[in-house]
């Protein structure tokens, strides 16, 4: 009876143990590495940037790459059909001048999926090299993923912003982090088991979850 009781004891650690144990340590990392994440000290001017909408401070803080003439060119991608870059300007707000030329809004992407493959076409189209990735910190884990995995061959160089009131001592915090940890995960499991499927989850897995 003892030795059945041990086997048992031994079939749950290996089943559900092992894999809480990873889960949990995975996650605090992950937690650690968005809240210490800063701007990358990249003191030489480069190709371009790519801003992922979303978020607050994400397009100001490409224009003042721009502005700076840290970039030569600027993409912001996932923008709504009704704005334009005189909308972008003016919540900008600055009397900086960039010239139009060097913006490119994209209007196709809806997530991170489509900000990558929109990405992809402008890099092409303007034969850059090196890019930063300005998102917010939470998702950049994810976001580096995609871009990775889509656009290969390219430097991509993470550019995080802290997003307002993003502290550990507030409640968003952890349900965001709880959230885009999982979706992480997620976007693993899919480049690893469906590295050419263009959706956020395979169709396969999809009906799997409406069944």
């Amino acid at each position: 009876m003892l030795n059945i009781v041990r086997k048992f004891l031994m079939i749950l650690i290996v089943t559900i143990g092992i894999p809480v144990l990873l889960w949990g340590t995975g996650f605090i990392v992950f937690t650690a590495a968005i809240y210490y994440m800063g701007e990358p000290h990249q003191p030489d001017k480069i190709d371009g940037a790519i801003v992922l909408t979303g978020g607050t401070n994400r397009v100001s803080k490409g224009l003042d790459l721009l502005a700076d003439g840290r970039i030569s060119h600027l993409l912001v991608s996932g923008v709504h059909k009704d704005v334009d870059i005189r909308d972008i300007m003016t919540v900008w707000g600055k009397k900086d001048n960039v010239p139009p030329c060097c913006i490119t809004l994209g209007r196709e992407a809806g997530n991170t999926i489509g900000n990558a493959q929109e990405a992809r076409k402008w890099i092409d189209h303007e034969k850059l090299q090196k890019v930063y990735i300005i998102t917010a910190n939470y998702h950049m884990p994810r976001a580096l993923l995609e871009f990775n995995h889509q656009i290969p061959g390219i430097k991509i160089i993470p550019f995080p912003v802290q997003p307002e009131n993003f502290d550990p001592r507030q409640y968003i915090f952890w349900r965001t982090d709880f959230v885009e940890y999982h979706k992480m995960l997620l976007t693993i499991y899919r480049i690893l088991v469906y590295p050419d499927e263009t959706n956020a989850l395979p169709e396969s897995l999809n009906d799997a979850l409406r069944k």
